[in-house]
């Protein structure tokens, strides 16, 4: 709820500024993350959780890419004047063309890595050493991997612009909220793992620099951060 209310007031930013909030490389990835999940492509739960409700983990992430479509949009529309030469020429067909290569990219990790079995999950009447990410965590995997390059991405941008434009304190703040959020539900479930634990441990600073990065610019600016939806 936490990451829709982020896109909701990014979308909302983004036509006020006549700008785009999300990064592109980082949209790439995601939007090409909902399409897999969303879809249905692969199965967003996880084989040691027993009781996943499929259709809404489905739905939610539906409705993620949904609202990812219009923020691609805002990238398509406002985005190219921020870059010149080669990126500005080719602007809409690198941004198509990212997402393609996200995909696939995201979709092959799914299908080649394994992680180890030290839940006890049982397939096929035998409990594997290791599991395939299409049973276990390919969704966490690859959608927290995405979120640490989000997360430093986000830096990168307001550094490299020097304003607030399709961003603000409020669209930062639901990011990180939705993290820490994403991570409390993994514990509960017990589906996490190391490799989830650092990148959440790097996301989780990287998110609050973010926010301090923004709240600092928008005085910098002379803008009421608290007053910027």
């Amino acid at each position: 709820l936490f990451w829709l209310v982020a896109y909701i007031l990014l979308i909302y930013r983004d036509f006020k500024d006549l700008s785009y909030g999300m990064p592109v490389v980082a949209l790439c990835g995601n939007l090409a993350w909902e399409l897999i999940f969303g879809l249905g492509i692969e199965s967003g739960c996880a084989a040691s959780w027993s009781s996943c409700p499929h259709a809404v983990i489905q739905e939610r992430n539906f409705i993620w890419m949904i609202f990812d479509h219009i923020i691609l949009y805002t990238v398509l529309k406002f985005g190219r004047r921020y870059f010149t030469g080669f990126l500005n020429k080719y602007f809409t067909p690198i941004v198509l063309g990212g997402t393609v290569f996200a995909f696939l990219l995201i979709w092959a990790t799914v299908q080649e890595f394994y992680i180890p079995n030290r839940w006890g999950v049982v397939v096929d009447g035998q409990t594997p050493a290791y599991l395939p990410l299409t049973l276990q965590g390919g969704s966490y995997y690859t959608g927290f991997v995405l979120n640490i390059i989000m997360s430093i991405l986000f830096v990168f941008m307001i550094y490299r612009r020097d304003n607030v434009d399709g961003q603000s304190v409020y669209v930062a703040l639901s990011k990180w909220l939705g993290t820490v959020a994403a991570f409390g539900f993994m514990l509960a479930d017990d589906i996490g793992s190391r490799v989830v634990y650092v990148l959440y441990a790097a996301i989780f600073v990287f998110d609050l620099f973010y926010t301090w990065q923004v709240y600092r610019k928008c005085r910098e600016q002379g803008i009421n951060p608290w007053r910027r939806a």
